[in-house]
């Protein structure tokens, strides 16, 4: 699998910015950068660099804002693409800097089309600690036609360096840093008990599990600058990890819901996780357990036992269950329908199919409507 070219780290790592654009002798780079990220003093900072930016796009970036960016891109002799921003930004990126090298319109190449050439180079500067986009050759896009959350996987995708600056983190507020981390958590769980680890893969998430309770409960609670460091690097890693084992049923169900009710991706998996991994632990007892171990749990219970009250006091349970009020009808088979379709069911522990999937979506709205946690 391939990885960034160059990735720098540290706390203030964005100032060598000007030294990497002048390393790749880039001189008129577009800048993406998240909307609410650009209004923060460290978005205020990179618009120097820019002629013109891009903030015209949603927490799930749609085909119509993709097709905007691009418009953008193409209006000037732009060399290259500085993002600013989580997933939802470094995917529509991605997008952008495929599209215009290889021609022809976004839409057709999540319908099959092959890019023949490499992206224009493409500088990420990740402002969560969550998704790890900044390391993967995937990209996931709004249809809102449909609606349906589309994702591809490309080489040409993957980003050709990375700043991992943790002061981007600064302006989240607790319950983003406590989704994002979670986000994160769940993809090193997931990885661990997939049918799809192996001795080799679980020696990195055993790893990546042992570091991450400390850092994900500081960065939360204290906003401690060292702790966001850790989260940001562990989200980086795990993104290395996971294709090579994929995921399981929590996060297949995480993009229909997220593409039905504009939930955030870090919450959309939160709301299925304790149910999936519950369905999914008679499947997996000693990769749970294991994994349980190395967050620093003797039981499962005790296990479930933190995740629930650390969503409860994160107040992402609060957040999610306001988001999910007004969603009283949801078409609860379609999105398992959909979720079923995902490339993570093959390596889901536990066989599952349609009315399983449904039942897992029933009692994960119903835990959070009734009081997460209560």
């Amino acid at each position: 699998m391939t990885t960034p070219k160059k990735v720098i780290s540290g706390i203030g790592s964005v100032s060598y910015l000007p030294e990497l654009l002048r390393e790749m002798n880039l001189r008129n780079p577009f800048v993406v950068i998240d909307p609410k990220v650009k209004e923060a003093d460290f978005g205020k900072r990179l618009m120097g660099f820019a002629k013109k930016s891009f903030d015209g796009f949603e927490t799930n970036p749609t085909f119509s804002q993709v097709s905007d960016g691009l418009h953008l891109f193409s209006e000037n002799d732009y060399d290259s693409i500085i993002v600013v921003g989580g997933g939802s930004a470094i995917d529509l990126a991605k997008v952008i800097g495929l599209t215009a090298a290889n021609g022809g319109k976004a839409e057709e190449y999540f319908q099959g089309k092959k890019a023949d050439v490499q992206s224009v180079p493409i500088i990420a500067i990740p402002t969560t600690c969550g998704t790890g986009a900044e390391s993967s050759p995937f990209a996931v896009i709004m249809d809102s036609s449909i609606p349906k959350k589309r994702g591809i996987e490309s080489v040409f995708f993957m980003p050709t360096a990375v700043i991992l600056d943790s002061e981007a983190l600064i302006s989240l507020d607790s319950v983003m840093i406590a989704a994002t981390g979670m986000d994160a958590f769940t993809h090193i769980l997931e990885s661990h008990i997939s049918k799809k680890a192996t001795v080799l893969t679980r020696i990195v998430s055993k790893g990546l599990l042992c570091s991450i309770r400390e850092p994900l409960e500081k960065a939360l609670n204290e906003k401690d600058a060292l702790a966001l460091e850790a989260l940001q690097s562990i989200a980086f890693t795990a993104r290395l990890l996971y294709p090579r084992t994929g995921l399981s049923i929590a996060h297949a169900l995480s993009h229909p819901l997220g593409a039905f009710t504009g939930l955030h991706h870090g919450l959309a998996v939160v709301t299925f996780l304790e149910t999936s991994m519950k369905y999914n632990v008679s499947a997996c007892r000693d990769s749970f357990r294991e994994a349980g171990r190395m967050v620093g749990f003797s039981s499962d219970d005790d296990l479930f036992s933190w995740l629930r009250l650390f969503i409860k006091e994160s107040g992402m349970a609060e957040k999610i269950s306001n988001h999910l009020v007004v969603y009283d009808n949801l078409p609860i088979e379609r999105i398992a329908s959909e979720a079923l379709q995902s490339s993570n069911i093959p390596s889901n522990p536990r066989k599952i199919g349609l009315s399983e999937t449904c039942e897992i979506i029933n009692e994960s709205l119903l835990n959070f409507r009734r009081g997460y946690g209560n």
